[in-house]
């Protein structure tokens, strides 16, 4: 007798129902989309950071200090040339420990001082040079101070320029009234010139060599060519060009080795 198959009768998994997360399009509203497309545009020019301006009464009582100084100094200092300033003693780390080891000797064994030179004028001559090398110190600090300033404030006087001449520029090419005369005459400023080499370019030859056989300049052109051997040969090429006769002559030599 067959047996009866057993039906399992299993009960349907409930599906996870899961709603769907909006997409970006129905996800951003229309302020965002603006914010958006502000972020995807090319970025604008570098702006320097925001420092504070030094007000304009530092800045003159400033130049009246530095002045009355300078005014100061004009009745004691000397006025050297480099060839002076060559030929006097320096004094670096070296010869200032030198010189302070030296001082120092010098009061334990004042007997070997000259007639000519004593202690007091020794020490005298040390401080006088010690007080001026602390004043240079105080005022390379404050120079370094100033050229920071002075190097900011030309960053952000180039940044408004560039930014006023990428304004031209797009007016120039939208061809607005008396935008192109300005993109001409700032556009010299970002011209590269040409490097001029010593040997003469093959187009410069050919340029010359016409013009010396149609009659349009004055001068000569001379090719010297040694054939290689077992070294490199040698080939020597003299251009001269007279472009007004007697008034301007260009001679270009140049050396070609194989």
């Amino acid at each position: 007798m067959a047996k009866k198959k057993s039906v399992s009768t299993k009960k349907p998994t409930a599906r996870n129902t899961t709603a769907k997360k909006p997409t970006a399009k129905n996800a951003t509203a229309k302020g965002q989309v603006g914010s958006i497309k502000m972020l995807s545009a090319k970025p604008s020019t570098r702006r320097p950071p925001n420092n504070p301006d030094v007000p304009q009464g530092t800045i003159d009582e400033l130049n009246t200090v530095l002045n009355s100084l300078k005014n100061k100094l004009d009745d004691y200092s000397q006025h050297l040339r480099a060839l002076d300033r060559m030929r006097l003693n320096g004094v670096g780390i070296r010869k200032l420990g030198f010189i302070e080891r030296a001082y120092e000797l010098a009061l334990e064994n004042g007997e070997f001082l000259p007639h000519y030179l004593t202690i007091e004028r020794f020490g005298a001559d040390l401080q006088y040079f010690i007080d001026f090398r602390s004043l240079v110190d105080l005022t390379d600090q404050i120079r370094e101070k100033l050229w920071n300033i002075t190097i900011q404030s030309a960053d952000i006087a180039y940044t408004d320029a560039l930014e006023f001449y990428a304004s031209v520029r797009e007016a120039a090419k939208r061809r607005v009234d008396a935008a192109e005369t300005i993109h001409r005459d700032l556009s010299v400023f970002f011209k590269r010139r040409r490097m001029e080499t010593e040997e003469p370019t093959e187009m410069k030859l050919k340029h010359d060599v016409n013009s010396l056989i149609h009659g349009k300049h004055d001068g000569k052109i001379v090719v010297e060519n040694i054939r290689p051997k077992l070294t490199g040969g040698k080939r020597k090429i003299i251009d001269e060009t007279f472009r007004d006769t007697a008034q301007f002559k260009d001679t270009v030599e140049g050396d070609f080795t194989e």
